[in-house]
C-alpha cells in the first residue's frame, strides 16, 4: 500500500534552509549517509518531503539517474519551505 507524502521542489527556499544548514552540518549528513564521494550535483535536484505517517521532515536528493538519497532531517529549521508543497504518493 502506498503512503501519501508532501514534497517541496522550491529552490530559491532550499536555497536558504542549506545556508541555514552550514557547510560543516551538510557534509556532516553526506559522510554519514556515504554520500560524501558522490556529493549532489545540481540545486534541481533537492526537495523536501514531509512524511504524513511519522511526521518527518527530510531533506532528501535525487540524482540525474533517478535515485532518490535521504540527506537529514530538517524539522526545527527556520528556513524550511511553508508554500509551494505537492502531494504525492510514494
Amino acid at each position: 500500500m502506498s503512503t501519501t507524502v508532501f514534497r517541496n521542489y522550491d529552490i530559491k527556499c532550499i536555497k536558504a534552509l542549506l545556508k541555514e544548514i552550514g557547510k560543516e552540518r551538510y557534509e556532516g549528513a553526506l559522510k554519514d549517509n556515504g554520500l560524501l564521494e558522490s556529493k549532489p550535483l545540481a540545486m534541481d535536484g533537492f526537495f523536501v518531503e514531509y512524511e504524513t505517517d511519522t511526521q518527518d521532515v527530510n531533506l532528501y536528493y535525487e540524482y540525474p539517474s533517478r535515485v532518490v538519497c535521504f540527506i537529514m532531517p530538517v524539522l526545527g529549521f527556520w528556513n524550511v519551505p511553508h508554500d509551494h508543497w505537492v502531494r504525492e504518493r510514494k
